[in-house]
């Protein structure tokens, strides 16, 4: 479970932040969510766990985006105790999406998703 002391911010900011170069987005849901679309410019962390081969500079401020903004606050709750700043982005993908925000794809070229064109 989070701690009550995990800070959270909404989506418009998070937006502002991440555009601002003032902090990453750390995205911790599934590997098909992923798939589907992030945040440009996102690290990938399923299920909040970074892998061996990642790395992330000192003193960066995350902001975690998750399935839902409890499992936002959940991972960046452990990632806090690792000592990163982290912060959850309250909601979700869809929130995101639903102010127009852009999104990206996967960049792994072997990897079928879809565009999201209509």
């Amino acid at each position: 479970m989070a701690s009550p002391s995990t800070k959270s911010i909404d989506v418009k900011e998070a937006r502002r932040e991440i555009a601002g170069g003032d902090a990453l987005a750390v995205d911790v849901r599934s590997d098909e969510e992923w798939g589907k679309g992030h945040v440009p410019g996102a690290v990938h962390f399923p299920d909040g766990e970074m892998g061996a081969d990642q790395e992330i500079k000192a003193g960066s401020r995350l902001l975690v985006i998750g399935s839902d903004g409890r499992a936002a606050e959940e991972a960046a709750s452990r990632l806090s105790e690792r000592g990163y700043e982290a912060v959850a982005v309250q909601g979700s993908m869809e929130d995101w999406t639903s102010e127009d925000f852009k999104i990206q794809p996967t960049t792994d070229p072997d990897e079928d998703t879809e565009l999201g064109l209509d």
